[in-house]
Parts: C-alpha cells; structure tokens; sequence
C-alpha cells in the first residue's frame, strides 16, 4: 500500500512539473506585434496560469473552504487585501483559491513524509503551514504599506502646502503632487481623485480613502481636511499644521520602536549568545584538562 501511494505521488509530480514545463515553452501571442503583446500579455498569462489541473480543482473546492472559515475571517482577510493594495489578490475567492491551491501541491509531499516515513506530525505542520503561508504574506505586506503611507504623508502634506499656497486650487494642486509623487500614497490620493470625476464628492471620496487604510495619520488628516472645508479656515495653514503633527507622530513611533528594539536585542543575547559562550569555555575546558590524570589521582 505504501508503494502504491508513493507510486501515485511521484506520478502526480511528473504530471504537474511536464504541464508546467509546457506552459512556460508555449507564448500564444509571439504572432502579435510588440505593442499588442504588451497590452494582453498580463491577462494572457493569469489565465494561463489558472488553466492548470491543479488550479481547476483548487477553484472547485474553494468554495467549501470559505463556508468553514466563515465570514469573520473573510471580512478580515477582504480587509488586509484592501489595505495591501489589491497587488496580488483582487478578491478574498482569489485569496482561498490561492491557498486551496498550495494545499494540494503540498498533499503529495505530506503523504510522502507521512504514508512512507510515518511522520504524520511533520505532514499535519506541512499543510498547515501551507495553508497560513498566504495569511502571514498577506499580513506582512498590507502592514508595510500602511507604514509606508505613514512615513510618505509628512512630505506630500508639504508639498500639496506649497502648491496650494501658489494659487492652485485644492483639486489642481493635488492632481500636480500626485504626478510628481508614488508610491501607496500617492496611489490612494489618485484612486481619490478617479471617485470624484465619476461624480462623488470630495467628502465622500475621502470617507472611501479612510475606510481603505488603517493609517491614523491618513485618518487625522482626512478628518482635519473636512474640518477646514467645514469652517472655512485656510486650507494652507491646516495642511502644514497637519504635516506638522504628522512629523512628531513619525518621530514618536520611531521612538517607539527603538524602545521595543532593546528587549528583544537582550532576548537573542541571552537565548543565543551566553548559551554559545558557555559551550565554548566548556569545550576549552575539556581540551585544556586531563581528565585522566585527574581520574588517576582520585583513585590513588
């Protein structure tokens, strides 16, 4: 029974790396000129890349998975894949049909270690770690880009000051820093911007651009932004009183983390370093005596 499971896993890995391996060779599109492939080539290639076997079953099953997470879990991911900037998944079917997918590549190699060598524990820690590989990913990334419209929103503040300061009306004035500027800011404000030509108004379109993020400074600066449409005071004197809150907030979270920083710098020192002292003046030791000689005067 073993060496038929074995048998099966091997020829499923054959079957997946020969159809891999035939997709990479194949280009449908090297019969269209340059500028064409250019505009169908990512398109082309997602769909390529969800033709597969192992994708259909994936797309197949992934429904089932969203059933047993539940909805708490797929309104938390939905909003880490906002926050990420929906740069690698669109929707949170994508995100389970991704998982899904790792989960059956992963079920040859656990049946391996488990069916052939009796590790069913170290099977269980494969897939499961394949299973949250995603969520970590996903976390990470939607974290450093929150962190990054944190750390961007000081300068663009500034320089938005400045250009409305010129003459330029708030709208022009953003459209002129937002060419100038990138990054996941200056992606939000031009997402922003998009809203309000399709007919939202400037509130709205900012209550859309806080709902995305979770970045308190992009949160305060929304909410001071409409106090000032509000009441009517200068909008150049709130953007730098804005900006300027911005930056000690900046500095105090530096400050934060290079608090944090101490505690696990001594964490690694005691886990690592006094461990790895101690062997080597242990092993000095036992280089360095004669442990015979001192057996044999014990015995006399």
């Amino acid at each position: 029974m073993i060496a038929l499971v074995f048998g099966l896993c091997a020829l499923l890995v054959f079957l997946v790396a020969y159809r891999g391996l035939s997709m990479m060779r194949s280009d449908p599109l090297d019969s269209l000129s340059e500028q064409d492939r250019a505009l169908v080539r990512g398109p082309i290639q997602q769909q390529k890349a969800d033709n597969g076997p192992i994708s259909r079953l994936a797309v197949a099953i992934s429904g089932e998975f969203e059933k047993i997470l539940g909805s708490g879990y797929r309104n938390f991911m939905t909003r880490k894949i906002v926050e990420s900037g929906k740069d690698d998944y669109a929707s949170f079917s994508q995100f389970i049909t991704t998982k899904t997918r790792l989960l059956l590549l992963g079920t040859a190699p656990a049946l391996l270690v488990g069916g052939y060598f009796g590790y069913w524990l170290l099977a269980l820690g494969i897939l499961l770690a394949l299973f949250f590989i995603p969520d970590i990913a996903l976390w990470s990334k939607a974290a450093e880009r929150q962190e990054k419209i944190e750390d961007d929103l000081p300068d663009f503040l500034d320089v938005l000051a400045v250009t409305v300061s010129a003459g330029l009306s708030f709208r022009g004035a953003l459209e002129r820093v937002i060419e100038r500027s990138e990054g996941p800011l200056a992606e939000e404000m031009q997402l922003v911007l998009r809203q309000m030509d399709v007919g939202q108004s400037r509130a709205e379109a900012f209550a859309d651009l806080r709902a995305r993020t979770s970045s308190n400074s992009l949160d305060s600066f929304v909410v001071a932004l409409m106090q000032s449409e509000e009441l009517g005071s200068p909008l150049t004197e709130a953007l730098n009183q804005i900006a300027l809150d911005m930056r000690q907030v900046t500095a105090q979270r530096a400050r934060q983390k290079a608090s944090k920083a101490n505690p696990k710098i001594s964490a690694v020192v005691s886990l690592i370093m006094v461990p790895a002292t101690m062997l080597l003046i242990g092993v000095a030791m036992f280089y360095s005596v004669d442990f015979a000689d001192i057996f044999g005067k014990l015995r006399q």
